[in-house]
């Protein structure tokens, strides 16, 4: 007996899988230049959505970068001009007293007031020799002290003073607050002349930078918010992708189902026929291919019976 011969995949499922995964191909394609960006080695695909994004976020994040550097040199040329002011003072205050010794300006409690001043909100001055000993201080305790002493403890705070007792100098350096947030401080230092005096003028440089700060903190708030709504439409997007292909899918398969209904018939009819019933009606509605296939087959049910009559015709005795 011959082996069957194996089927394999039928018309129906071949029709399926020839709609549906172009279709699904195009749906990925096109999710995929909307939302999503990806690297290949050097070269960068950035999605639709993305290009407006990042571009906005770039040009924000510049656009703040360089109002907060702006606005760290106002600050730094504020905290300078406190300090040649103060210096000045001193200056045209020594020089109106030409018999004082420094032990008398030490002293003095009308040269504290100019030599200790308020900088921005936190900040303050402070007047040490070219010896590095501190004569004029906003806490009591440091006054007649060694700021050698400091060298060790506050290496960069230390760098910038020790540069100050041959000129001016100026520079940045971190210090701890109380509550153990470490900030940083610009601070300038301007010698007095016509004497040994140094003015030292310092304070936190995210004060002149706080409208800035206020900006990114508000950026970041709404990024945050951006990508909750961002997230939200994403599984919306999702859902109506996903329900989209489960009605294609339903309705690729009853239309194929629909084509293929009428052959499986004519194939049915053409078996019944190859078998000896040639009383089988050929009953199609469809029309174009399907139909002319179905005129073929009645022609050949036709044509077998008359085939078969003269056959019998011919066998019948005279």
């Amino acid at each position: 007996m011959a082996e069957k011969k194996r089927k394999g995949f039928g018309l129906l499922p071949r029709l399926l899988v020839g709609i549906f995964l172009p279709i699904v191909l195009v749906f990925f394609i096109i999710s995929c230049l909307v939302f999503y960006s990806w690297n290949l080695g050097e070269v960068r695909f950035t999605s639709i959505k993305d290009m407006g994004t990042e571009s906005l976020k770039e040009l924000g994040m510049v656009s703040l970068k360089e109002s907060k550097s702006s606005l760290n040199r106002l600050g730094e040329t504020i905290i300078k001009q406190k300090a040649e002011d103060v210096a000045a003072q001193m200056a045209t205050f020594i020089r109106a007293r030409p018999k004082l010794k420094k032990e008398d300006f030490i002293q003095d409690l009308e040269l504290k007031e100019i030599a200790v001043q308020k900088v921005g909100e936190t900040g303050y001055t402070a007047v040490h020799d070219n010896r590095g000993i501190n004569h004029f201080h906003v806490n009591p305790q440091l006054m007649g002290t060694d700021l050698h002493a400091l060298s060790e403890k506050l290496p960069a705070f230390w760098k910038i003073l020790a540069e100050s007792l041959t000129g001016p100098a100026s520079g940045y350096y971190d210090w701890k607050d109380a509550d153990g947030k470490i900030r940083p401080k610009y601070m300038y230092l301007a010698p007095v002349q016509g004497s040994d005096f140094i003015v030292a003028a310092t304070t936190y440089i995210d004060e002149f930078n706080r409208p800035v700060r206020a900006i990114e903190e508000r950026m970041t708030w709404v990024q945050g918010t951006y990508l909750d709504a961002y997230q939200i439409k994403m599984r919306f997007f999702y859902f109506v992708m996903g329900a989209s292909l489960v009605v294609m899918l339903l309705v690729i398969y009853f239309y194929s189902r629909s084509v293929i209904r009428p052959i499986r018939y004519l194939s049915e009819v053409a078996n019944r026929i190859s078998m000896g019933d040639l009383e089988t009606p050929v009953d199609i509605k469809a029309e174009g291919e399907v139909r002319t296939l179905a005129e073929s087959i009645e022609r050949m049910q036709t044509s077998v019976k008359a085939a078969i009559e003269r056959l019998q015709k011919k066998k019948e005795p005279k």
